[in-house]
């Protein structure tokens, strides 16, 4: 099938007069989760993974993934003619690079819809002919829909502040600039409004502009509750058709527009009249955001307990239930079955869950098709998350399944010391993740070992499990925020890991919040207080792979979590969690 799609594509390009075709993982606003009206990777190579690029040309198709995905990419592709092209490992170049060393002399094309206007600019810049055209619309098949279900607000009481308070800081920041913003979770934050356009990220499409101190929203009006509309246009927002939006900036006369090349498309931007002066910058909508006010940082702590009820519960049915004769995706449905039946109104993404040497692709993902039976024996790893009204959840715990072997209890407990690595430091202000992403690996390199993917991304409020800034990674991208620094408010994830190919993965993960500590003659020095509110697995721990301060920080952090997590279980259950958060 997948080689009959490609087929079409080629004869698509043949027609055009293009050489070469790019398609990517966006949507119309460069989103990191989208739509399935947007997956047209998957559709062309079978990748499922949320991050990835495809170049075919008039032979070869060529599949570039990160680290994440490297065994899942060489699964998915199998008998379909593409070649993986694995990045991180020595010589593979990004998909930008590889698009620049080989087809110079070649007409390069893709739908500048979807792709960034920083790519594209990339392209230009070393000589490329590029083309902006639609070939897939055509060929692709029961193409789902775009969604179309109605918007809803999220109280005062939930972001700490109100529509119009947050208007008008952007307003009063820009100083009648004219800012274009197309990224949906800025859309979304700005307004307090919430939507179902893409699964498990509250979202709605739609463009926001700021222009000549007017506040533009661009949106199927069909869309909006008659109530929220017209506390919209009491708010001073101007609402346009969503479809206006590209006719709307090439009318634009302004003497400064403000864009972020990363979060606007192509089309958009070869839309701007050139006539004004354009500056690409980060929208200040996204540091307001990543920012959490005191309300979004009490509301997010509840979060965190809810979920912390939800697992617990989980984690109780897991080690009391007899795994013979259930599979992967059996523990998947049960575990997003406690937090909806909870508190949780969505999942925050698709639930991980990796039973031994499945745990080792990162973001393996069970279905009730394609899963592998448990045993009561080894070990199992649990991605999972929940979006709360008070906030979004992203917890990885790895639990023994009955027995297992010392060199397992060796490498969790020294996942178990490089995560807390991390969360105990106490650092100046003004270091990036880049800089702190050595403590978290540091034990695992003194073995020789690493992890292919960053330890720690920022967390949304109601949004993206994965916001960005800030990022704990050592590699540094033009996008990813690794080298901008913490700051109070931000939450943010600490995930390191190992994964044996065949074998068995390991990740344990907690949310955490950057906050001030002391203040003294060399300057301000800030901290991280865990929001994740759910156990280690004891039955996994070998104390003599971790240190005294490791053990201390792991018998407070158990301490926290019963006293905050306890108040809101029953008899047994609360029973159950004193036992294993017990001191050790």
């Amino acid at each position: 099938m997948i080689r009959k799609r490609l087929q079409d594509l080629r004869k698509k390009m043949a027609d055009n007069h293009v050489d070469v075709y790019y398609i990517g993982t966006n949507d119309y606003h460069m989103s990191e989760y989208i739509s399935e009206h947007f997956k047209t990777l998957r559709y062309f190579s079978n990748f499922s993974g949320s991050l990835g690029s495809l170049i075919v040309d008039s032979e070869n198709a060529y599949l570039f993934i990160d680290g994440r995905y490297h065994t899942q990419a060489d699964q998915e592709t199998e008998d379909t003619g593409i070649t993986v092209m694995k990045l991180g490992k020595k010589g593979v170049l990004t998909a930008s690079e590889f698009l620049i060393q080989n087809y110079k002399d070649k007409v390069v094309a893709f739908d500048g819809r979807v792709v960034s206007a920083a790519f594209v600019k990339n392209l230009i810049k070393h000589g490329l002919n590029v083309r902006s055209i639609d070939l897939y619309s055509d060929i692709y098949e029961d193409r789902p829909a775009l969604s179309n279900d109605m918007l809803y607000e999220l109280d005062k009481k939930y972001t700490g502040l109100t529509r119009r308070q947050k208007l008008d800081i952007v307003k009063r920041g820009l100083d009648n600039k004219t800012h274009i913003i197309s990224n949906l979770e800025s859309i979304a934050y700005l307004l307090n409004l919430r939507g179902n356009d893409i699964t498990y990220t509250p979202v709605f499409l739609s463009h926001m502009i700021f222009y000549q101190n007017d506040v533009y929203l661009f949106i199927s009006l069909d869309r909006i509750p008659e109530v929220i509309l017209s506390e919209l246009y009491d708010d001073g927002v101007i609402i346009r058709p969503y479809e206006s939006f590209y006719n709307f900036i090439s009318s634009i006369n302004s003497s400064v527009v403000l864009i972020d090349e990363n979060k606007i498309s192509y089309e958009a931007y070869h839309n701007i009249n050139k006539s004004n002066r354009i500056y690409h910058m980060r929208s200040v909508v996204e540091d307001m955001k990543t920012i959490k006010n005191k309300t979004e940082i009490e509301n997010s702590k509840m979060a965190h307990i809810y979920d912390g009820v939800a697992m617990l519960r989980f984690i109780k049915w897991l080690k009391n239930t007899d795994m013979e004769g259930l599979n992967e995706y059996d523990v998947k449905v049960k575990a997003n079955r406690f937090r909806l039946e909870y508190k949780a109104f969505d999942l925050s993404f698709n639930t991980i869950v990796g039973y031994n040497e499945n745990a080792a692709m990162m973001h393996y993902s069970p279905t009730k098709e394609k899963n592998s039976p448990l045993h009561n024996s080894g070990i199992l790893l649990i991605d999972s998350g929940g979006q709360y009204f008070e906030g979004t959840t992203d917890i990885t715990r790895t639990l023994a399944l009955g027995e297992v072997s010392d060199e397992i209890k060796m490498y969790y407990s020294l996942v178990l010391q490089s995560m807390f690595n991390l969360a105990r430091v106490k650092f100046i202000e003004g270091l990036s993740g880049d800089k702190l992403d050595i403590l978290a690996r540091k034990d695992l390199w003194e073995l020789g070992i690493d992890y292919r993917c960053g330890t720690g991304h920022g967390v949304g409020q109601v949004l993206s499990v994965h916001e960005m800034p800030p990022n704990i990674r050592y590699q540094k991208g033009s996008n990813n925020g690794a080298d901008t620094p913490l700051r109070p408010g931000n939450i943010f994830s600490d995930e390191p890991g190992v994964y044996f190919e065949g074998r068995f993965g390991i990740r344990l993960e907690n949310l955490l919040l950057c906050k001030y500590d002391e203040l003294n003659e060399y300057g301000q020095f800030l901290s991280f207080e865990p929001v994740t509110m759910v156990p280690f697995d004891l039955d996994l721990i070998d104390k003599r792979y971790l240190d005294n301060k490791t053990v201390e920080i792991l018998n407070s952090y158990h301490a926290t979590v019963y006293e905050k997590v306890s108040p809101y279980l029953n008899d047994e259950e609360r029973e159950y969690l004193k036992y294993i958060t017990r001191a050790i």
